[in-house]
């Protein structure tokens, strides 16, 4: 299995891809770090580490929800669409790999993706955030990010089974990965009058849920009693992410195993 990771690792890898997806992390902190400079944003709090607190909730909401399932529904559509596109897909199965092995490489290289795009999303906001205000609580924001990055990619594997299915251009899967997350960020918008069984259905906007209860827990922000009623406990979310991941990888290998006969 170490050998098949390589591999995905190794076809993203030739494409820079993993350099890439670093540098995206950037894309929202840079420009999140100066509006917090302007003074209507600066007369919302009334300290500096109060000032981080809030640079890094936008990074975390705007990069990591809504930019990285895009990011994963690319890395997915490169995965599973270079066998096709090579047509090598009848020439993998002659050696003794199952496709459910290969499945199973190209998930685990979709969760790390999400965990080094989160990780480097923290890092961006520490560093970003330390030249406009006070850092603090590194170590917990860093850790927060991580889990955020396995919950968001947990919950964009029902997107990457709509990608397997209409395996279509990548420019197809790029306009799905849009369209998911512009879902979540709507349904997020309307967390106030959605029931709530739909909130914790939706894997992404369970997940900020469940991110808002936990840095309400640690004094990083406060959240009005209206949408703390909504939070789900880490338990629940871990399992409601957890049916969706094992029910998203069955059918992405049920579709795979289709595809090979």
């Amino acid at each position: 299995m170490l050998k098949l990771v390589l591999c995905e690792f190794a076809k993203l890898k030739r494409k820079r891809f993993i350099l890439l997806v670093i540098l995206s992390a950037f894309i929202f902190p840079v420009p999140l770090t100066v509006m917090m400079t302007t003074p209507q944003m600066a007369e919302r709090y009334e300290s500096g580490a109060e000032s981080f607190n809030g640079c890094f909730q936008f990074i975390m909401g705007y990069g990591v929800e809504l930019l990285l399932p895009c990011i994963l529904g690319v890395t997915a559509a490169m995965l599973f669409f270079m066998e096709r596109d090579n047509d090598t897909f009848k020439n993998l199965r002659t050696i003794p790999v199952t496709s459910t092995q290969m499945i199973i490489a190209k998930i685990i290289v979709l969760f790390f993706m999400g965990a080094v795009f989160s990780l480097s999303s923290a890092f961006a906001a520490v560093i970003c955030g330390g030249l406009v205000s006070e850092v603090n609580g590194v170590i917990y924001k860093i850790f927060l990010a991580l889990q955020m990055g396995i919950l968001v990619t947990a919950g964009t594997l029902p997107l990457i089974v709509l990608v397997v299915f209409f395996s279509k251009t990548y420019i197809f899967s790029i306009l799905l990965c849009v369209f998911y997350s512009v879902l979540s960020l709507t349904a997020e918008s309307c967390f106030e009058v959605l029931p709530k069984a739909v909130c914790w259905l939706m894997p992404i906007p369970l997940t900020t849920l469940w991110s808002a209860g936990d840095m309400e827990r640690h004094g990083v922000i406060e959240v009005v009693g209206a949408l703390r009623d909504l939070m789900p406990t880490t338990l629940q979310t871990v399992a409601i992410l957890g049916i969706w991941a094992v029910a998203s990888v069955m059918v992405i290998d049920y579709l795979y195993k289709k595809r090979g006969e």
